[in-house]
């Protein structure tokens, strides 16, 4: 018996690879971070474009936007654009090399009309164009549904409805859920966000939080960061889905210390924390401060656009990595590290537990080369954190950790194949190693 279940396990072992691509069709969310089917980290770093309103095309928008280096683009759509319109929006998209995440802006601060836009998604010739992309594509299911009224307990019932007719429609794309309150409650999100989780078949839900945050709303720099890293610590998978320089009326005329956004802390928390954004938005808004852009091209990108596309030590151009598989269409065939890898420090180093398989207890080596905060984590197969085995600080050394078979509340965890990820966090940079682990009872 114990030699048919280790045949069984070295199958699992060899195939590994090709069961992480074949799982779902495209991008997977893994614990809090995003993945591309290859297996790549994918950290968002982008713009919005609003096509529905003026070039549903997206282009020659699109072509500006690649300039900064952006992976993703927040493609603003209504479900008064047709499937044929929207197929053309989202291959263009892919065709610059960057992320199509698609979003219908219908029901904006109105919670009434988040079924409108489940029933746009689920229109058999929506559902073939995004069966089409599903390889490259993120699907925000609707922008800032609700105001500030909408209970904790409605915004669960509602998506949880709604991810399961869009998951009974065929699609199995990450789908990315706003906030409450025209997208600034963060809180419904951390409150609901897990159970929504689970109850996704997929487990492959995004969070995103608009931070419209000025001093007139209450709130407070530190409030960002506080609640990203309070985000992290749940291992919530949570973007920046909108932000700005300011929030106001489309007649504001200056910037003050009451409607002004602390733009600058936001991108540095978010690349501090391996947390996605995307900045609101590229050209066209009603108050030019809202614009990135003053003209729609890159030559004309000004002030706090010009800042968060490409100056700033925290900018798209110098944080954003575009997966192998978005560049090139295809997994790297060589196998050989992709620029996502190159760009970190090799400060440390994962070994292969011992033995593998294993029998209740095993033995995970690593080396730390420069003091670091490291991280060791077990996920299953779903993507669902297990047990934590190292949170610490640690000097230069090499270190063993065991691990006896038990999750975190100290039960005995089914027999399979488990992923073992190391994350050291050394000055702003965060790195992670994995490797799979085989329990075998």
């Amino acid at each position: 018996m114990y030699k048919k279940g280790l045949l069984v396990i070295i199958v699992i072992l060899l195939f590994s690879t090709s069961l992480w691509t074949q799982e779902l069709p495209g991008f997977r969310v893994i614990g809090r971070h995003l993945y591309d089917r290859c297996g790549e980290k994918v950290i968002l770093r982008g713009v919005a474009n609003p096509n529905i309103w003026f070039e549903r095309d997206g282009l020659p928008r699109y072509e500006e936007i690649e300039k900064t280096g952006a992976n993703v683009v927040r493609i603003v759509w209504e479900t008064k654009g047709p499937a044929e319109q929207l197929d053309t929006a989202i291959s263009n998209c892919i065709k610059f090399k960057m992320i199509p995440m698609i979003e219908l802006h219908d029901a904006t601060g109105n919670w009434s009309k988040l079924q409108q836009c489940v029933d746009y998604w689920t229109r058999a010739d929506v559902v073939d164009v995004i069966l089409k992309h599903e390889e490259y594509l993120l699907l925000n299911i609707a922008n800032e549904v609700g105001d500030y009224s909408v209970s904790a307990k409605t915004f669960c019932e509602g998506y949880e409805a709604s991810i399961k007719q869009m998951r009974d429609a065929g699609i199995h794309v990450p789908l990315v859920i706003d906030g409450t309150d025209w997208g600034k409650n963060i809180n419904i999100m951390q409150s609901e966000g897990p159970y929504l989780l689970k109850a996704d078949p997929d487990h492959n839900l995004i969070f995103s939080v608009h931070m419209w945050w000025p001093k007139m709303y209450g709130f407070k720099e530190e409030d960002i960061v506080n609640e990203i890293a309070e985000s992290v610590k749940m291992e919530l998978p949570l973007i920046v889905g909108e932000f700005s320089q300011m929030h106001g009326s489309c007649d504001e005329k200056e910037i003050t210390a009451n409607n002004s956004i602390a733009y600058k802390t936001i991108i540095r928390e978010c690349h501090l924390n391996q947390v996605g954004w995307i900045a609101w938005s590229w050209f066209g808004n009603c108050n030019p401060f809202w614009d990135m852009a003053s003209k729609g091209t890159f030559e004309t990108l000004y002030d706090w656009g010009l800042e968060v596309a490409v100056t700033d030590s925290f900018s798209i151009k110098n944080t954003s990595v575009r997966p192998y598989s978005i560049v090139y269409g295809q997994c790297d065939p060589t196998g050989v590290e992709t620029k996502s890898d190159l760009i970190q420090p090799k400060g440390f180093e994962l070994k292969q537990n011992f033995p593998n398989p294993f029998n209740l207890n095993t033995r995970i080596h690593y080396n730390v080369f420069s003091p670091a905060f490291i991280t060791l984590d077990l996920y299953n197969l779903n993507g669902h954190k297990v047990k934590t085995l190292v949170y610490d600080w640690k000097p230069s050394g090499n270190y063993t950790v065991h691990w006896n078979g038990q999750n975190d509340r100290g039960d005995l965890v089914a027999s399979g194949v488990y992923i073992c990820q190391l994350s050291a966090q050394q000055q702003s940079e965060i790195v992670n190693q994995n490797n799979k682990l085989v329990l075998l009872k």
